[in-house]
């Protein structure tokens, strides 16, 4: 082939024989990176610096230079004979010997290359810096961050080389390390070409490079744990240069240039404000001071602050009061566990106020004009995943699921395409009792490797043994006291039904009353069933919980809120849910009806019951109804019979309860097991490797379109967001045969029945 041009990613000008725009050659694009690279350390490094406690003398020096040549560096492979054929149509990516980022590691970490040189050269600034410790040491970062661009260089590069794994990939790799284009940056410093063997029969045999890189990683990772400062340096350099090459990507409205556009979404004026914060504080008092409790979070004086309170004692209001001083001139990443708890935070705090906050969970919709993409060379749905995380950079306020965050931990795409927010950003992570424990850790890591970022911490109730796990391995924590005055109002009268006609019975009397049910099952099916004969007897009933196309979630949620609110409705409701009631829904019902279910989700539940009350307006206890479920799914056993023994000890006090009742129950009955928890993560510990782990614990739920909707998502990948349905994997429909697309799983016609109101059921 005659490559007259470098290209860096794949474009329809190639086969029409038309000019090559130039976003979509090599060398321009690698300037763009830079350009933004660059803009990112200067407008927002000295906070990212002050965040990972690293003094700007010499730390921000080091920034610059590194963060320069990692984005230089970053796309260096992609000049290969094998690459550029397959972004012009000529070669399927299943031939593709090897990754492009490990390419380019490989020419870093080889001490005698010119392009080692060049580089070193660089980080010098033609010999302004000359301590050789130092310079080596961030070459090892800029090795790991151009390495770890794609997440993808794992120990064994099964992903990072198919020539290695399979075969089938020619007899050489050939570097065109030379080519005119790429003169035009190395200037005179690179003149050799480079040639991979892929046989084995020949001395530069590509697989034999793979025990001394894995070697000098390994020996990378053990300097980094004896120096912390290191350690967090390399794992935001890698970050940082991430998220430059999605910025340098973008092709912005007005052809405003990356660099530009940079400046522009991180500059000190999309950060908070202490007169912002108030903004939102006035707005949820609605003119009354802040209680006791809500001050002292506000006054807390540490970096970590933890609140433990229940329900409706206004932890959120005191959240954005906290934020006036602990988030000023910073990002504010206000952090849920689930998309439900994130609607709700934006709806009910944020969006009648002038805060630029933009809503950012995994459902959100954004609008980017557009960003570059390989075709050939990325995961399905990171093109949108792109735009959408360049949408986290420009708010003051992300009110967010605790994932977006997390995924920075965990190395995902997300986190690291986010990181240039995340890395200057204070942090509130809410209802943290209903983490799981490699969330739960995650918060953990998270603090440890931002020690100059401050956290606010909430939980209506923490285990005793995550609690003594936390105050082990972080320093600096202060402890808000339970608000009594509130926790100590009378606010429950606890009752068991011994039948679920019985349950029946007292949901219609309180219907037919004009009163708020809250009725909440374990299992969708079950509330499916519930709803669909209230419906079928005329009574008036809403479905919410997980099984709804988002846009009908949405509205059913809103029904429900507004279902509940006295003045909006005078009438009687009943609302069949499911957990994601007891985060989702920010209502006040006058009676809960709960299936039997662990104690940290009675006591969420509860907190949807008679939440409004204070000590100025205590109001009468209202009665909680409780049902022992059919089955024990999805729970286990100890789980039902903890959560039955809290019962009876409640119900046996015989008298009105509040939320310390609740508490110390919990506490001596809660077992002292250890948590399951472990501080490491792949962005932090992974040396010169990169993979993405999970955020949470595995999940039977898989993403589903309904076969009905599948042409309209492929028409427009948008409503993919709109129209997936989580389902429960069900393997007696060989669910693992079905097509999917984009991540999501096409239901085949008449295996799932929808209804708006209902939501899906399997047929």
């Amino acid at each position: 082939m005659l490559l007259e041009v470098l290209l860096a990613k794949s474009c329809d000008e190639v086969s029409k024989g038309e000019p090559i725009p130039t976003y979509a050659r090599l060398v321009p694009h690698i300037r763009a990176v830079e350009n933004a690279g660059e803009a990112i350390a200067e407008t927002i490094g000295p906070l990212i610096l002050e965040q990972l406690d690293l003094p700007r003398e010499p730390w921000r020096s080091r920034l610059h230079r590194g963060l320069k040549v990692a984005c230089l560096c970053h796309d260096i492979g992609k000049a290969n004979i094998a690459f550029q054929r397959m972004v012009r149509g000529k070669l399927s990516s299943t031939q593709q010997p090897a990754r492009h980022e490990l390419l380019s590691a490989l020419l870093l970490a080889d001490k005698n290359s010119q392009v080692c040189t060049w580089a070193l050269n660089l980080l010098s600034e033609n010999g302004k810096h000359c301590d050789a410790a130092e310079l080596l040491d961030l070459l090892n970062c800029v090795i790991a961050a151009v390495g770890g661009h794609h997440v993808k260089l794992d120990d064994d590069w099964k992903k990072a080389s198919i020539a290695l794994r399979d075969g089938g990939c020619g007899t050489e790799l050939k570097m065109l390390l030379t080519h005119p284009d790429l003169q035009r940056l190395f200037g005179s410093a690179v003149k050799e070409t480079r040639t991979f063997d892929l046989t084995g029969n020949e001395e530069d045999f590509l697989g034999n490079l793979q025990l001394p890189f894995k070697i000098n990683s390994n020996r990378w990772k053990d300097k980094l744990q004896n120096e912390p400062r290191w350690w967090r340096f390399a794992a935001a350099l890698k970050a940082l240069t991430t998220a430059a090459d999605v910025a340098g990507s973008a092709l912005l409205p007005n052809r405003i240039s990356p660099a530009k556009w940079v400046r522009m979404n991180l500059a000190e004026s999309q950060r908070v404000t202490a007169e912002q914060m108030h903004e939102v504080v006035v707005a949820r008092l609605r003119g009354n001071p802040p209680r006791p409790f809500q001050q002292a979070v506000c006054d807390s004086k540490k970096r970590i602050t933890l609140v433990e309170a229940g329900c409706g004692t206004g932890k959120t209001a005191a959240a954005y009061m906290w934020a006036a001083t602990h988030a000023q001139g910073r990002k504010l990443f206000f952090c849920y566990p689930t998309t439900g708890t994130a609607t709700e935070g934006f709806l009910g705090y944020v969006h009648e106020t002038d805060v630029e906050a933009t809503l950012m969970h995994s459902r959100a919709v954004v609008d980017l004009e557009n960003v570059t993409e390989v075709k050939q060379d990325e995961e399905e749905g990171d093109h949108l995943l792109r735009i959408e995380s360049l949408r986290a950079w420009s708010p003051q306020v992300v009110i967010c699921t605790a994932d977006t965050v997390l995924s920075l931990m965990r190395n995902n795409r997300r986190g690291l395409y986010n990181s240039p927010a995340i890395l200057a950003a204070s942090f509130v992570f809410d209802e943290l009792h209903a983490y799981d424990d490699r969330m739960f850790a995650g918060v953990g890591a998270l603090i440890k490797a931002l020690p100059g970022a401050h956290f606010l911490l909430m939980t209506a109730s923490l285990p005793k043994a995550r609690k003594e796990f936390l105050l082990q391995h972080i320093e600096n924590v202060e402890q808000v006291a339970t608000p009594r005055e509130l926790e100590e109002l009378p606010r429950y009268l606890f009752q068991q039904v011994t039948s679920k006609e019985d349950a029946y019975g007292k949901a219609k009397d309180a219907a037919h009353n004009n009163l708020k049910v809250l009725w909440i099952c374990n299992t969708v099916g079950r509330a499916q069933n519930v709803f669909q004969r209230l419906k079928d007897e005329g009574f008036p009933v809403k479905a919410y919980h997980s099984r709804f196309k988002y846009e009908d979630r949405t509205v059913r949620h809103r029904e429900v809120i507004n279902g509940f609110d006295h003045e909006k409705s005078p009438y009687g409701m009943i609302a069949v849910t499911t957990q994601v009631a007891e985060m989702s829904l920010d209502l006040d019902a006058d009676i809960l009806i709960s299936e039997v279910a662990p104690i940290p989700a009675l006591i969420q539940r509860l907190g949807r019951l008679n939440r409004r009350i204070t000590p100025d307006n205590p109001g009468t206890p209202r009665t909680a109804y409780f049902l022992m479920p059919e089955g024990r799914a999805p729970y286990h056993e100890k789980e039902f019979e903890q959560g039955q023994r809290w019962l009876d000890a409640l119900i046996n006090l015989n008298r009105p309860l509040g939320q310390a009742d609740l508490a110390a129950r919990f506490n001596a009955i809660a077992t002292a097991e250890k948590p399951r928890l472990d501080l490491h993560t792949n962005w932090l510990d992974s040396g010169w490797f990169a993979v993405p782990e999970p955020v949470r614990e595995p999940s039977v739920t898989v993403s589903v379109i309904l076969h009905q909707d599948e042409n309209d998502c492929r028409k427009d990948a948008r409503l993919l967001i709109k129209k997936a349905i989580p389902m429960n994997f069900n393997p007696r429909l060989q669910m693992q045969t079905w097509e999917e697309y984009k991540g999501h799983l096409i239901a085949p016609p008449n295996t799932i029945n929808y209804d708006k109101e209902r939501g899906a059921r399997w047929i």
